[in-house]
């Protein structure tokens, strides 16, 4: 069975970029279909936006006295 990992190497080696939410891996073996341009992709947005209200903040660490 071939793993995530073997996806990304195979991919990389036929010149297909790979999403940078598959890189950080958020989400499972993913392509890029924006030649890495984020900025214009709606996928990106989605998760910035699901990011930016779904995920709560650590809390702040106290300082030492």
């Amino acid at each position: 069975m071939k793993t995530t990992k073997d996806k990304r190497v195979r991919a990389k080696v036929i010149g297909v970029p790979i999403c940078i939410w598959s890189e950080a891996g958020v989400v499972s073996s993913r392509s890029c279909t924006r030649q890495l341009d984020c900025e214009r992709c709606l996928f990106d947005q989605n998760m910035m936006d699901f990011y930016a209200y779904n995920v709560t903040p650590l809390p702040a660490v106290p300082n030492a006295a």
